[in-house]
């Protein structure tokens, strides 16, 4: 179908070359004073983006020559420390080193299939002999120590030239586009490779390969990152000294996305800044973009610039948008950047133009520091309606300024324990520092730590802001609970035969083996370390205490129970349905005489 023109670009006039192959980057501004697009507009194209398709018109046809419905896409952002230790087989005697980011896009088909991708690849690299080429600069499929085929390839030594490093051996490699298509060649193993960096990023490598080590000097495995994104408003109000008579306005997005050490400790950052700028007189020369150090009305060193300014950024109509990624890989800027992510009100975002090189406008990432947190509530994280807990059960704890930033363990380097410390929080269980799963404004998860005692034991948790008042939690030796989707209320059990999870549409039958996941079942036999993540080794397992499960009121024979391998808190148990049981049924886990909470799951 043919609809109106909502979104025009101002194409009027682009000569096609003689590869009749090129690329169009437009960006088009909308005044608030205009009304076009609406919001409802705006808001329906990011909800239902088939409705809405992209026209490319030419004098040969001017109604329109090629045409797509648009695909919503999802973003990922993933880093990699590169080193020659890394290679197949480690490479020695090189001092060589990056830091890498795979930004990738993809857009998924109503079949679930891939449509097309798009991933961005930078490098900061240090330490190269002076003289060394760049002869290539992969994405490559296979697991740390093995070597495996190109699948996304940036074209450098090949499609495209070589790429001389910089004489002092330090410098940036990027940034490169590669656009994939299902009309490429090699679309199948983009295809794969794209959708395994969304699921699982460890199973792909990226490697940079220079003319003294063709085969590749400096690589590494491609790890997720955790994300934080603060909304900012810059202003002309918040300079030092304030600005008269600017009307200008920036609505900013900083998103951080980071790499962690076991410990909590950013090894590696990436910053995206987003601002959309108002109000600036025509022809405005924008000429820097930076995060600065520093409180509120104080001027303060730059830690983290873009390349704004070189050149500068201009708009004839005083508006415009500025999208930058900065790769955080210098030592005093990683320095910097873990204090970022524990207390941001010290560092603020500022604009610069030609008129105002000192800061046209400009705002701290948030406003003040975070009070004192306040702790509301404790309970079981498989239920909130459970609030007695148990040593090593994974908890929730809920309340307010509890941190400032969300993280969890996303962009952790494979930890083989939870952190007791993210972000600048740390939680206390009886004076014991408790490992943490999650943290967030609201919300924070963590586990009990296995050497708290039986009894009312205090909670506190200390952030930036200070430390919390203690709030009592009833400890007991077991507090079994089963995990609960609260959003679909479907409880976590599965089946053994091929991890389903059960549902009204895959019920479970008489005879199934199913397993309930669950928390608050205490210590083991091996006894279990708090916050370790580590599997028994020699095939051996942590037998839990003796459990009890009915189903529908009927008693299951019970084959296991045991700690999740590789998780700290959680449980599996297995057991058979019972003959007889039918419908929406009942399941309940007990230690002794204490109850869990009662799940329903459907049984045919």
């Amino acid at each position: 179908m043919s609809g109106p023109i909502l979104i025009p670009t101002d194409v009027r006039s682009e000569a096609v070359d003689s590869t009749g192959r090129s690329t169009l980057l437009k960006q088009v501004q909308f005044p608030a004073d205009t009304g076009e697009p609406s919001l409802n507009t705006l808001r329906d194209l990011l909800n239902n983006p088939s409705d809405f398709y992209v026209n490319l018109h030419t004098t040969d046809n001017p109604g329109g020559v090629m045409r797509g419905q648009l695909l919503g896409a999802q973003m990922t952002v993933l880093m990699g420390l590169q080193s020659p230790a890394n290679e197949t087989p480690p490479l020695t005697g090189l001092t060589s080193s990056g830091i890498s980011t795979a930004t990738v896009f993809r857009a998924i088909d109503r079949s679930g299939n891939l449509a097309a991708a798009t991933v961005i690849f930078h490098l900061e690299y240090t330490g190269f002999v002076p003289g060394t080429t760049f002869t290539g600069f992969h994405i490559h499929k296979g697991l740390a120590g093995i070597a495996g085929p190109v699948t996304i390839n940036t074209g450098i030594g090949s499609g495209a030239a070589s790429v001389a490093a910089s004489d002092s051996g330090t410098g940036v490699l990027g940034d490169y586009t590669v656009v994939v298509s299902p009309a490429d060649a090699s679309f199948a193993a983009e295809a794969d490779t794209i959708n395994g960096l969304f699921d699982n990023p460890n199973g792909f490598y990226i490697n940079t390969h220079t003319s003294v080590n063709p085969g590749g000097e400096v690589r590494s495995q491609l790890h997720a990152t955790d994300k934080a994104t603060l909304q900012v408003a810059l202003s002309p109000a918040n300079e030092t000294p304030p600005i008269a008579g600017l009307t200008a306005s920036g609505t900013t997005a900083v998103s951080v996305y980071t790499v962690r050490n076991a410990d909590g400790n950013v090894v590696a950052g990436t910053i995206i800044f987003d601002v959309n700028y108002r109000g600036f007189p025509a022809n405005v020369s924008i000429t820097g973009l930076h995060i600065h150090q520093e409180q509120a009305g104080k001027a303060g060193p730059i830690r983290f610039p873009t390349d704004v300014g070189k050149p500068a950024v201009t708009s004839a109509t005083g508006s415009g948008n500025i999208y930058k990624s900065v790769t955080v890989a210098t030592a005093d800027a990683l320095t910097a950047l873990n204090t970022l992510v524990q207390d941001p009100s010290g560092f603020y975002e500022n604009l610069h133009t030609a008129d105002n090189p000192g800061g046209a406008i400009r705002s701290q990432l948030v406003s003040t520091a975070a009070g004192k947190p306040v702790v509301g509530s404790v309970t079981s994280a498989a239920t909130t309606s459970l609030r007695t807990v148990a040593p090593g059960e994974i908890v929730s704890v809920y309340g307010s300024s509890l941190a400032t930033f969300v993280s969890d363990l996303s962009g952790f380097f494979q930890p083989t324990a939870l952190p007791t410390g993210l972000n600048g929080v740390s939680v206390t269980v009886a004076g014991i520092k408790a490992p943490l799963y999650y943290v967030s404004p609201l919300q924070l998860n963590a586990q009990i730590p296995l050497e708290v005692a039986s009894g009312q034991q205090p909670v506190v948790v200390t952030t930036a802001g200070g430390a919390s008042t203690a709030l009592n939690v009833t400890v007991a030796n077991a507090a079994p609970a089963i995990f609960v989707d609260q959003g679909s209320g479907l409880a976590a059990i599965i089946k053994n035969n091929n991890g389903s999870l059960i549902t009204a549409g895959n019920p479970a039958t008489a005879g199934d083996i199913l397993l309930i996941y669950s928390t608050g079942l205490g210590q083991t036999t091996p006894t279990l370390r708090t916050g370790s993540l580590q599997s028994p080794t020699g095939g051996s397992f942590n037998n839990t205490v003796d459990v009890a499960v009915t189903i529908g009121g009927q008693t299951a024979r019970v084959i296991y129970s045991i700690a999740s391998p590789g998780f700290a808190g959680l449980y599996q148990t297995a057991v058979v349905v019972p003959t007889g049981v039918i419908g929406n049924s009942a399941v309940l886990l007990r230690v002794g005489a204490v109850a869990s909470n009662s799940v329903n799951i459907a049984v045919r």
